[in-house]
């Protein structure tokens, strides 16, 4: 019971989350929300192997993590290069 009212907190945060990085007023704001939804997104997986006792989610929320930091570490170095109105400028011109 206790773990059902965990994933249910952890969606909510991860929906959240996902909002930052849609609406988020600049750039850092954006990759922090990312960041957050990430780590949200591995705490599920975790406790989903937690509750069916499958291990082999947790094989699974091991790469996710490997690749949430990779995808962390490309995404602020190509963010870093950017000036801070391009990335959000150009997301209002597409609308």
């Amino acid at each position: 019971m206790f773990l059902n009212w965990m994933i249910n907190i952890l969606l909510i945060v991860s929906v959240l989350s996902g909002l930052i990085v849609l609406f988020g007023k600049n750039k850092w704001e954006r990759f922090l929300g990312y960041a957050i939804v990430s780590a949200k997104v591995n705490m599920l997986v975790v406790l989903w192997a937690l509750i069916t006792g499958k291990t082999f989610y947790l094989d699974i929320a091991l790469v996710f993590i490997m690749l949430g930091y990779i995808g962390i570490i490309v995404l602020a170095k190509y963010m870093a290069k950017l000036p801070d109105g391009k990335l959000k400028g150009s997301r209002k011109k597409s609308l």
